[in-house]
């Protein structure tokens, strides 16, 4: 007879710490000195910001985040044919705030969803279609209206026309053209993000094609997916009022649909640093505020959608994992 412990129930002792959710927590970790120090940086405390901001708009700001989550449940269910609970894929989403947080770009979701369909029963291939038809809906509706947003505003800056909206929006836009060119081209980048893309792009069009035969459930899916990117929006701009400034919502809506696109590219946990830099600057320019003044709003919106759902997303990863859906 043996007295020591078996690897397996090492394992399960309460005080160890899987790998996997140790890294999490590092990149948790890492995007709130990343975000707190680019603050500081900018002469934006994230602490006084908080305490200074105006209650009831900062509160809006939170309902608008917690309401992207049952609309991103409804744009994820919309694609997949097969039943799958509300409650289990609104969970995921949840997870997916956690998750992101050490995934580049949005990969970390994409996995985290086709990882939950597959624990559902349903075979590799649809599952990664139901992900990548959805997924590639969202990014046609969200140039759509990146768009139907710019036609709004004219380029115009809310309180002056002297050119200067038009050139960093065009700039932005350039630079996020240049960077699709560049990953088309240069081999490396292109051999990378395709390995990550072709399984959940091949399929997908075929996906979308299967869906027709359930108008239903697609309308749902293409309304979540509309829907998630204004509710977004929606929070920056009660952001920016909380921060005590005025801002067209059109305004502040091509600030972050842009803005959001090209500094998700930047390969730090969650795009911090990337993002922030270019939604200030696309706000300043769009709103006519001021570049340093900008970045208030921006932090703030930082705190609310990215930090502030970390701790009930590790709840719900866990959750999953406990009851063996992911």
């Amino acid at each position: 007879m043996t007295t020591g412990i078996s690897q397996t129930q090492q394992a399960r002792r309460p005080g160890w710490i899987r790998p996997r959710t140790a890294i999490m927590v590092a990149g948790a970790l890492m995007f709130g000195a990343l975000l707190y120090l680019q603050g500081t940086g900018s002469h934006v405390d994230p602490v006084r910001l908080v305490l200074a901001a105006d209650p009831a708009w900062a509160l809006l700001a939170v309902l608008a985040m917690a309401a992207s989550y049952p609309t991103a449940t409804m744009g994820f269910l919309g694609f997949v044919p097969e039943r799958i609970g509300f409650a289990r894929a609104a969970a995921a989403q949840l997870a997916g705030a956690f998750v992101k947080l050490v995934a580049p770009g949005g990969f970390g979701g994409m996995a985290l969803n086709t990882r939950l369909l597959l624990r559902a029963g349903i075979a590799p291939g649809p599952a990664a279609s139901s992900v990548g038809a959805g997924q590639l809906l969202g990014l046609v509706l969200h140039m759509a209206q990146l768009a139907f947003f710019l036609w709004l505003t004219g380029f115009q800056p809310d309180h002056h026309a002297d050119g200067t909206a038009e050139l960093v929006v065009l700039i932005g836009a350039g630079l996020l053209a240049v960077l699709a060119l560049a990953l088309l081209i240069v081999p490396r980048p292109r051999r990378w993000v395709l390995a990550r893309l072709r399984p959940l792009t091949e399929g997908s069009l075929t996906r979308l094609r299967d869906l027709t035969r359930h108008p239903g459930r697609l309308a749902v899916g293409v309304l979540g997916q509309l829907v998630i990117s204004m509710t977004m929006v929606s929070c920056l701009y009660c952001c920016v009022r909380a921060t005590g400034l005025a801002a067209s919502f059109a305004a502040v809506a091509v600030a972050f649909l842009l803005g959001n696109a090209l500094g998700s590219a930047t390969p730090t946990p969650g795009g911090v640093v990337g993002v922030e830099v270019t939604t200030a600057a696309l706000l300043s320019a769009t709103t006519g505020i001021g570049n340093a003044q900008a970045y208030a709003p921006v932090v703030l919106f930082r705190l609310i959608t990215l930090l502030l759902p970390v701790l009930p997303g590790w709840a719900a990863f866990g959750l999953l994992q406990r009851r063996k859906a992911l």
